[in-house]
């Protein structure tokens, strides 16, 4: 039974509070959902012998600490973080140790200072040659000529440096998606009035890939689903926002260049064969992993977990059942990440990260933005639909993996937590 009468130790005091509001403000700030979020932090603090009641959304994270009616609260105010993972790896490491007891509290929380300290912008060629690179990889994986390629290539290294600038600059950092695909477009204007016409949608999508929010809408689709509902819709409002911010770069672009630019090139994309495929895989997976600034050791595990990905989904969309081609693709993808996890000792944010972000559709969200600016606004309501149903197949797909894989550890760390 509880002893309420047991004083609550102040927080700078007791190590084990120290850690957990370390752990909180760091897993937000390399991308973690609030769900994940939310019962890493509850295992652990079970883990260490310690009340915890936590409340995390996009823009706050609450934790009480102590006995009921005897808590001791620290309120965080927050930013929605950009992926990390390396940071998520190590952060990782540092729960799975104190979850198994190999790690004291005290220890734990000089090893996440260490890590933050650790943290610092890489080098801007890298972030420049990450982006055409991923550019590059998914130009080739939507069947783009060879003109859209080059296109594509040249819009990436555009967003690579823009995003270099952004690490370093908060006002460019706050512009970062308007100027992307402001400049995008001119870049598409330019090939097209100077050196030929050339598809609009595929080389701007593959331009500026990694800031497609496909990844935030699945991610707020499976907070919903999780019960999270004030985290979930708050990331569906960054969801919105972000496609605003897209589509108003585009918007100031289309109106130096004309609208003409709205219908130009050939819609029609290559077939993409086994070898292409590979080979834009390969390029994509070195380049996101850049992006998403995982270290090198981990680069041949978002590959496998990427090749996995798009493979299944290749697999599926050949069979009658095509349309659930996304569900079949995410419970794979599920499942990979959770057997790396336990048996090769592979953070699971690490194979499962990649893998959900190559899967995601963006691009059809974005795509319809374009539709709206040609008042074509049933076949832009019809891709954003689409891009929502697909998001819903993810997310199921997800979900059931993650039921075939309720450990034991995670039902210990509940038990823990209730005899704290």
């Amino acid at each position: 039974m509880e002893n309420t009468l047991e004083p609550t130790p102040e927080i700078d005091e007791d190590p084990r509070a120290t850690l957990m509001v370390l752990m909180a403000e760091q897993l937000h700030l390399a991308g973690t959902t609030t769900d994940r979020l939310e019962a890493m932090l509850t295992r652990m603090a079970g883990a260490a012998g310690l009340a915890l009641q936590i409340f995390a959304t996009p823009t706050n994270i609450t934790l009480a600490i102590g006995p009921a009616y005897r808590q001791k609260v620290v309120m965080l105010r927050v930013r929605p973080g950009s992926l990390d993972l390396r940071t998520l790896a190590l952060l990782s490491e540092v729960y799975d140790s104190v979850c198994a007891r190999a790690l004291e509290s005290g220890d734990a929380v000089e090893r996440v200072r260490e890590i933050v300290k650790s943290k610092k912008p890489g080098p801007a060629w890298l972030t420049i040659a990450s982006f055409c690179l991923v550019s590059l990889g998914t130009a080739l994986l939507l069947g783009a000529h060879q003109r859209e390629v080059l296109v594509a290539a040249i819009i990436g290294l555009d967003t690579g440096i823009i995003a270099a600038l952004a690490a370093r600059y908060a006002t460019i950092a706050r512009l970062f998606e308007v100027l992307a695909t402001f400049f995008g477009t001119l870049i598409v204007a330019g090939f097209n009035h100077f050196v030929g016409p050339t598809n609009l949608y595929i080389t701007i999508i593959a331009g500026i890939v990694p800031l497609l929010p496909g990844y935030s809408l699945t991610s707020a689709l499976y907070e919903l689903a999780n019960g999270d509902l004030v985290a979930g819709m708050a990331r569906l409002g960054k969801v919105f926002a972000t496609v605003l911010e897209l589509g108003c770069g585009a918007a100031l672009a289309i109106i130096i260049a004309g609208t003409a630019i709205l219908s130009s090139g050939n819609n029609n994309p290559n077939p993409v064969g086994m070898v292409t495929w590979t080979i834009a895989i390969t390029l994509m997976t070195i380049g996101l992993s850049a992006v998403l600034n995982a270290r090198l050791r981990d680069y041949a595990w978002i590959f496998a977990a990427c090749f996995i990905a798009l493979l299944t989904s290749r697999i599926l969309g050949t069979l009658p059942g095509h349309d659930a081609a996304a569900f079949g693709a995410a419970f794979v993808s599920g499942l990979v990440s959770n057997l790396g996890a336990r048996f090769l000792r592979v953070p699971q944010l690490v194979l499962l990260v990649p893998a959900v972000f190559v899967l995601v559709p963006g691009s059809l969200t974005y795509e319809s933005v374009f539709y709206l600016f040609q008042q074509k606004f049933t076949t832009a309501a019809g891709l954003g639909v689409n891009a929502i149903i697909a998001s819903v197949f993810i997310v199921a797909g997800l979900l059931l993996s993650q039921l075939m894989f309720a450990t034991a550890g995670r039902l210990t760390g509940a038990k823990d937590q209730a005899r704290a």
